[in-house]
């Protein structure tokens, strides 16, 4: 009789490696066996050999590790392509946004610049009209700052 399964026999080997003749005792014991069916030696399996019972061959299995491999290596460059435009999109953003910012900025100075000198004119007694030409500042907005 031949049992198949090298995970056990790995298990036994372990447990009962010194002590074969116990081994076979306990297998006759665990089974209802007849006086000639009975374990009369053990023989363990390579653990390669369940890949044999599973049905693989060894070119098979080594196809099969490779396209494995080729999966995973090709789902590692993805993530990284991922990653690596993620990065790329978030500098652009970012640069886009400080540009926005900047542009922005530029032109509140500006404006606040005008309506400082505006003001200063308007001390000076110049006219709405006046100072409207000089800072380039709509006529209503002149008007409102020699109200206040």
């Amino acid at each position: 009789m031949k049992y198949l399964d090298p995970k056990a026999d790995l298990t036994f080997k372990k447990i009962f490696g010194n002590h074969p003749d116990r081994l076979k005792k306990l297998l006759n014991s665990l089974q209802a066996l007849n006086e000639d069916e009975l374990i009369q030696q053990q023989q363990y399996l390579p653990t390669t050999e369940e890949l044999e019972i599973s049905g693989f061959t060894d070119a098979e299995l080594r196809a099969y590790d490779k396209f494995w491999d080729s999966v995973s290596v090709e789902r590692t460059l993805l993530d990284d392509r991922y990653q690596k435009g993620m990065e790329e999109g978030m500098e652009k953003g970012i640069e886009k946004g400080m540009e926005k910012g900047m542009a922005k900025g530029r032109a509140e100075g500006k404006h606040e610049a005008n309506t400082e000198t505006a003001q200063r004119l308007l001390a000076m007694g110049l006219s709405a009209e006046q100072v409207s030409k000089a800072t380039q500042l709509p006529l209503e907005i002149i008007k409102n700052l020699s109200n206040t």
